[in-house]
């Protein structure tokens, strides 16, 4: 619910905004000289002051934006100040009453002005704090990947729920003798047709059907290789790694056959 010092200072084109307090979003609007006269939303929440002691206020003088952004935010609001443009969205790191450090998307609409004069502006503020810090740890874990799958010795392949090759590691170059930039985004079965009705397509198919992992050893179409393959199913798609073993396979084969004549010998 609004104070009656904040009902007073919603102007009459505002009015709808004195009902926006339960609303996530802060709304913050500064007239011409850049004092604040409508502090709703989720500005208290998100920023740490409640209306009272802000409005009528410099919005600079509460020093909401981080040091480091100050370059940034000044450009946007030159942006603004030209009347060029109307509306703005943009993000930047903010610094709380309590000192707390907070990623904000602010969308800044111009309300009138002459041109080359800093406007009154109303402005949204979402807190997208938890986004920032999801996307720069997804990014720290897929940069982790890629040096881990580089330095990987076995052949790594991502493959997407339409089978769209999505990783390609240098172990795999070597061992298929195909690049990343000739395989990232192309189809399994159009890279790869050999592949198609062999155990290999079954254990992929029967991977991503019943989300259980599966492992097997088998020769390669077309090829004298043989193969030992992991097909490990996460929601998005297939990851499959795999290692040429036909010089195991070979040397099996070989132990076999001496223990074969060995056995033969000694019976004769």
């Amino acid at each position: 619910m609004a104070s009656a010092r904040q009902r007073a200072a919603v102007p009459e084109s505002h009015a709808l905004l004195e009902h926006l307090g339960a609303l996530p979003a802060a709304v913050i609007e500064t007239d011409a000289e850049g004092k604040i006269r409508l502090w709703s939303g989720g500005a208290e929440r998100i920023f740490g002051w409640p209306a009272t002691e802000v409005l009528g206020t410099h919005l600079d003088a509460l020093e909401l934006v981080h040091e480091a952004d100050i370059p940034f935010v000044d450009a946007v609001i030159d942006r603004m100040r030209s009347g060029r443009e109307r509306t703005l969205v943009h993000r930047n790191r903010n610094r709380t009453r309590s000192g707390e450090i907070r990623h904000c998307e602010w969308t800044r609409i111009r309300l009138g002005g002459a041109p080359g004069r800093t406007p009154a502006m109303l402005c949204y503020v979402l807190d997208v704090t938890a986004q920032v810090e999801a996307e720069t740890l997804a990014l720290s874990a897929r940069a982790e990947l890629e040096r881990w799958l580089r330095a990987n010795p076995q052949g790594f392949c991502g493959l997407d729920r339409t089978w769209h090759i999505t990783h390609w590691n240098a172990a795999a170059e070597r061992m298929l003798e195909k690049s990343r930039t000739e395989v990232v985004g192309h189809e399994l079965w159009e890279v790869f047709p050999e592949l198609r009705d062999t155990p290999f397509h079954r254990a992929f198919e029967e991977a991503l059907a019943d989300g259980h992992l599966r492992i097997l050893e088998e020769r390669a179409p077309r090829r004298r290789s043989w193969y030992g393959v992991t097909a490990v199913p996460f929601p998005r798609g297939l990851y499959v790694f795999f290692s040429d073993v036909t010089g195991r396979r070979q040397l099996e084969r070989e132990v076999l056959a001496l223990e074969a004549r060995a056995r033969k010998a000694g019976g004769s």
